[in-house]
């Protein structure tokens, strides 16, 4: 029972229904279900935990993370609309995931334990969620400001990735920006989540940030990798959807 005083956290969801009512935001219903929502997965999760931390096989704990990959490349496709994106993204995601998890292995930074694995991978993919739906919406929004200069340039012989070049760099940049701002203000304006979690869990303050700037490398590289395989290709259904 004790166990039920941290939903009294949820207090904070109220009060900011209460704001977004007050503020005229019509936002209150996406609020209320997204909270239901992320309480029902995370103590699903919780539960699922018990078993998932047992895998000591990597390739077991590598089959968690595709069943992860899938469930954000739905998420995205939910986001996009566009059935022709899903194998893209979900390429996008398991290399971003994948790459860092086993050169980090190789090289002893990460044991392939899971405890270590999978939350380190989880952490990853949905990160790189949130960088390819950000880069996602930019490359939209800019390829729509940009349509004649694109058309001017496919016109003078340019393929259409050789004419997006431009507004894929442009696109990419902005979706890093939130990895930037974390590099820029960690250990000066906030202490990142997961340092926060080892340092309640006991863990040493050294160890603790160092875990964390590793991760905060780790997802910086997603971040740029995912982008970067999603625009490249995945260019021609990103145009067509743009003027959809």
């Amino acid at each position: 029972m004790e166990n039920l005083i941290y939903l009294y956290s949820y207090l904070f969801v109220l009060m900011t229904l209460a704001i977004s009512h007050r503020e005229g935001l019509g936002i209150e219903k996406e609020i209320f279900l997204s909270s239901l929502r992320t309480l029902v997965q995370l103590l699903l999760l919780a539960y699922l935990l018990h078993y998932i931390l047992k895998l000591e096989s990597l390739t077991s704990q590598f089959l968690v993370f595709t069943i992860m990959t899938l469930i954000a490349s739905v998420i995205f496709t939910e986001r996009s609309k566009s059935l022709k994106l899903f194998p893209v993204v979900y390429l996008s995601i398991t290399f971003s995931y994948a790459f860092p998890i086993l050169l980090l292995i190789f090289l002893k930074v990460l044991k392939p334990e899971p405890h270590e694995v999978i939350p380190f991978g989880g952490l990853i993919i949905g990160n790189t969620l949130n960088s390819l739906s950000l880069f996602y919406d930019r490359i939209k929004g800019e390829i729509k400001n940009r349509k004649e200069e694109i058309e001017a340039k496919v016109a003078l012989g340019a393929t259409l990735l050789q004419a997006c070049e431009d507004v894929i760099r442009d696109s990419i940049r902005m979706a890093l920006i939130p990895k930037l701002n974390w590099l820029k203000s960690a250990g000066l304006v906030h202490i990142p989540g997961v340092a926060v979690g080892l340092l309640v869990a006991g863990v040493s303050p050294l160890k603790a940030i160092l875990f964390q700037i590793v991760i905060l490398y780790t997802l910086l590289f997603s971040g740029i990798s995912g982008s970067s395989i999603l625009a490249y290709l995945g260019i021609r259904e990103i145009f067509r959807k743009a003027f959809k």
